[in-house]
């Protein structure tokens, strides 16, 4: 029996580099896995989270007609400050809410009032946008 001593297996700098390409790879995908499961690292560009507790339309007695206002009680349930830039009624630009600079820090709570021409027994579509774009969108009637 002969014994060729000119053949030999892989070598081990290829089997080593195999085994660090396997090793980076394998690091690559686990971290992309994980960084899609928990979400990144939030930044400035995360967006807030509101919640509506508890709303009510409280007729306005201050009006002689049977006007409406609503108040809203809101959660802020995100990572950042929620600050409100704009309210929609059914759609058109609402600027009439209480307090003017309605903000809202991480875990707080605190109503916000949107006043004038709500009336009983109609269906309204609200639209809470914050300054970084968090919107809440509610439905109410009397």
């Amino acid at each position: 029996m002969i014994i060729d001593k000119e053949r030999k297996g892989i070598s081990t700098f290829i089997a080593t580099l195999l085994l660090m390409v396997l090793a980076v790879s394998a690091g690559v995908v686990i971290h992309a896995y994980m960084i899609g499961y928990v979400g990144g690292f939030g930044g400035p560009l995360t967006l807030g989270s509101i919640s509506v507790d508890a709303w009510t339309l409280t007729e306005d007695t201050a009006t002689s007609a049977t006007d409406y206002y609503l108040t809203a009680h809101l959660r802020n349930t995100g990572k950042t400050t929620f600050k409100i830039d704009i309210v929609y009624v059914n759609g058109l630009e609402e600027i009439r809410f209480t307090p003017a600079d309605f903000t809202l820090t991480e875990g707080g709570v605190d109503d916000l009032v949107i006043t004038g021409g709500f009336e009983g027994s109609k269906t309204y579509e609200i639209k809470l946008i914050g300054v970084d774009n968090t919107q809440l969108i509610l439905q109410v009637k009397k």
